[in-house]
């Protein structure tokens, strides 16, 4: 750990040689000062927007949540077709407009989170090693978290800016994150409710039964609405990815996402 440079608020960078995002992200966590009592986390390709700490601060004050989540809000360049945005695709989480303050069961990713109390002490609690390359490694860190009887709270109003560059607001980088996030399902799934061979087999049964009926449903809506043009199918397309990553999951098909050039 190396002392950043003199400032209002001490500075320290971590190295971790091991590439993917849980190493990252473990070692942050490993790193923290003795004491520590909360921890803010963002990506690195997010701006705060004003009083966004303060309104987390906030929201833990009056519900006493462990984890309090925000929204992330997509900002895209000029010249980014109308659908892109109009489709919901980036936002973070997706339902985020259905999300009334303090709500308690958010979903939650390291994009706008604060992380306080217990949690930050559980050794149990850590970033999945496994899919440091595929993502999914927050999903599955927060759903455990709530499984084991931490709380949450929503803050509407501590709001975060994710920027998009223009290679990202295109139909083919919105397809392969789809595929990606369908990909982990099984795994989070497996690793939270599985307590047994025959469990995690009726999980797989199940996931890749589903998967395989919304690709035939989804494929024909994309069929339908082919003439509308693309804001009309898009949805069905994204959908069809998301299934095609979950049956790719259950099969075992490695998903290595995160990986320099993307």
């Amino acid at each position: 750990m190396v002392q950043g440079e003199p400032g209002r608020w001490p500075r320290h960078y971590v190295h971790e040689p091991r590439a993917g995002i849980s190493h990252a992200r473990n070692a942050c966590l490993d790193a923290l000062p003795e004491g520590t009592d909360l921890i803010a986390m963002i990506d690195d390709d997010e701006v705060p927007c004003a009083q966004w700490l303060d309104h987390l601060l906030d929201a833990r004050r009056r519900s006493g949540a462990d984890v309090v989540a925000g929204p992330a809000v997509p900002q895209f360049p000029p010249g980014t077709p109308p659908w892109v945005a109009a489709s919901g695709f980036f936002l973070k989480p997706r339902n985020q407009h259905e999300l009334s303050d303090l709500h308690p069961d958010p979903p939650v990713a390291t994009c706008n989170v604060l992380l306080g109390g217990a949690l930050l002490k559980d050794p149990v609690l850590r970033f999945d090693a496994a899919l440091a390359r595929s993502g999914g490694e927050d999903k599955l860190l927060f759903q455990a978290a709530k499984l084991k009887g931490y709380a949450f709270a929503w803050s509407p109003q501590a709001v975060t800016l994710e920027a998009y560059p223009a290679e990202r607001a295109t139909l083919a980088y919105m397809l392969r994150e789809s595929y990606r996030r369908g990909c982990v399902k099984y795994r989070v799934k497996r690793l939270l409710k599985a307590r047994s061979a025959a469990k995690s087999l009726r999980i797989a049964a199940r996931l890749l039964g589903r998967s395989l009926w919304r690709l035939a449903v989804d494929g024909l809506r994309l069929l339908l609405n082919l003439p509308r043009g693309r804001a009309h199918w898009v949805g069905a397309a994204l959908d069809m990815a998301d299934s095609a990553g979950t049956a790719a999951g259950v099969l075992g098909i490695p998903n290595r996402h995160y990986r320099p050039g993307r």
